[in-house]
């Protein structure tokens, strides 16, 4: 890897300073919810959505932009999820009183990784504007802050291109990348509406069905409840259908879906096949309706997070089986986390081939293929390489949270929701938790929401640099 030299760092601050700029008109927006509800919260908004939009604005004036390389955009998006969570941090930490900054951080990252863990015992009592920012936030995190800013920043389709790939994206729905990026929020948004349109008719109130919706559909799981999602069965079943829009069927699916084209995708048929199973089982075992055990299975699949029961009361077998669906998370190409179940598939796709290989005749000539995909080394590689990266994360957190004297089996759980930005707990990290354990969530939900490569990009390069800047020191 080359080391980053000025003109490159010139590059990157100048992507940074214009998504800087977008961060701050975001949090803005609830100064809308604020004024509206007469809450005293509003300068909590308005003075650092003022602040950093213009900073923002100047760091972009300053600096110019470069013809920035993949990994240079993999270090910008790192740095920005980084930085919006540390922005999106203060009005949290100005509007809730119990909360320290690294408190708000978490809370922050939570929202912005769609993840959608809390440190708030009793969310009902917060200000409306600050439920809102949480619900923003998750809604804007789903389908990615260097997504909307690629719209509204990249003149260019290169730079457009390389923005949308350095999120962990790399499906094409149109010939550009600007196109695909206009598509998607597109589609996005229509099911936004929709769902906001159901849950109301459900019964829900529109306040309810606004969040929910918007948490729901970036599979992000934070509610305006302290019971999470305590509706009727109605309510349950479209936040099911909405929770599978976002977590199972890819951006591209639903593209051909609505333009009336015919799809056949192998992870909407994986998905629907294992989430009918599970359910059955954990209904069966734990003696739990079809609908609120389909609803825990779906939320787990797609990393949502919403619960109607009280998961601690489950199971080990089906509490083991949720763990299973965390880690393996829900579509590729959708707001959901976790391995993704096509990468699952490549691998146990490989498994089936190597033991075929080795049963076969060696002149038998094996076409490896999983249903329309040619299995290459590089598809074989990467999929390896996430599944590894997700396993080894969840591992170092889980000894954390052990060496904090957390129990073995909870701690397991907790750590893969945070690396697979689930947001199920078992009561892992509360306000009560020691800093490290805090961080260590925080940097779990980084990871995990940018499929670790970017961040390991951004960690290579700082350490390439440290390492010449030592060199330098030495021989002068």
């Amino acid at each position: 890897m080359n080391i980053l030299n000025k003109k490159d760092i010139e590059g990157i601050l100048n992507i940074l300073g214009g998504i800087i700029a977008i961060i701050g008109l975001f949090t803005l927006v609830p100064c809308i919810i604020a004024f509206y509800y007469n809450e005293n919260t509003i300068f909590n908004f308005l003075i650092p959505g003022i602040f950093f939009t213009i900073f923002g604005c100047i760091l972009k004036k300053i600096t110019k932009p470069r013809n920035l390389k993949l990994h240079h955009s993999m270090i910008a998006s790192a740095l920005a999820w980084l930085i919006a969570s540390l922005i999106g941090a203060i009005p949290l930490y100005l509007s809730i009183p119990y909360f320290s900054y690294v408190d708000a951080v978490y809370e922050s990252m939570s929202a912005w990784t769609t993840t959608g863990m809390t440190l708030i015992p009793n969310v009902e009592v917060l200000p409306k504007s600050v439920l809102f920012w949480r619900s923003f936030q998750q809604w804007i995190g789903g389908v990615g802050i260097l997504v909307l800013s690629a719209l509204v920043l990249a003149r260019s389709g290169t730079v457009a291109y390389l923005l949308y790939s350095s999120e962990a994206r790399q499906e094409r729905i149109m010939p550009s990348a600007i196109s695909t990026i206009k598509t998607i929020v597109w589609i996005y948004t229509l099911y936004t509406i929709l769902g906001i349109l159901l849950l109301y008719l459900s019964g829900l109130s529109f306040w309810e069905s606004m969040n929910l919706t918007m948490t729901g559909l970036s599979t992000g799981g934070m509610s305006v409840s302290n019971y999470s999602f305590p509706y009727n069965d109605l309510a349950k079943i479209v936040m099911i259908w909405i929770m599978m829009v976002g977590g199972v069927i890819s951006f591209s699916i639903h593209h051909r879906i609505l333009t009336g084209k015919y799809f056949n995708d192998i992870q909407t048929k994986y998905a629907i096949i294992v989430i009918t199973i599970v359910s059955i089982i954990i209904s069966i075992k734990d003696h739990i309706s079809i609908i609120d055990s389909l609803f825990t299975v779906v939320s787990a699949m797609t990393s949502t997070g919403f619960t109607t029961i009280n998961i601690a009361n489950l199971s080990n077998l089906s509490l083991f089986l949720i763990i299973f669906l965390m880690f393996i998370g829900g579509g590729a190409g959708t707001t959901t986390g976790g391995v993704k179940i096509i990468r699952f598939l490549v691998i146990l796709k490989t498994m089936y081939y190597e033991i075929k290989e080795v049963i076969y005749p060696k002149s038998a000539v094996i076409y490896e293929h999983l249903d329309n995909i040619e299995l290459n080394y590089k598809i074989i590689r990467e999929a390896f390489v996430i599944f590894f990266l997700y396993g080894i994360t969840s591992f170092f957190i889980t000894l954390t949270f052990i060496f904090l004297g957390y129990d073995p089996y909870k701690s397991i759980f907790d750590a893969i929701s945070f690396v697979s930005n689930i947001g199920m707990s078992l009561g892992v990290v509360t306000l009560k938790t020691p800093t490290i354990g805090k961080i260590a969530g925080i940097i779990g939900m980084w990871v995990g929401r940018l499929e670790f490569i970017p961040v390991l990009v951004l960690l290579a390069s700082l350490s390439l640099k440290i390492q010449k800047l030592l060199k330098n020191k030495k021989l002068n």
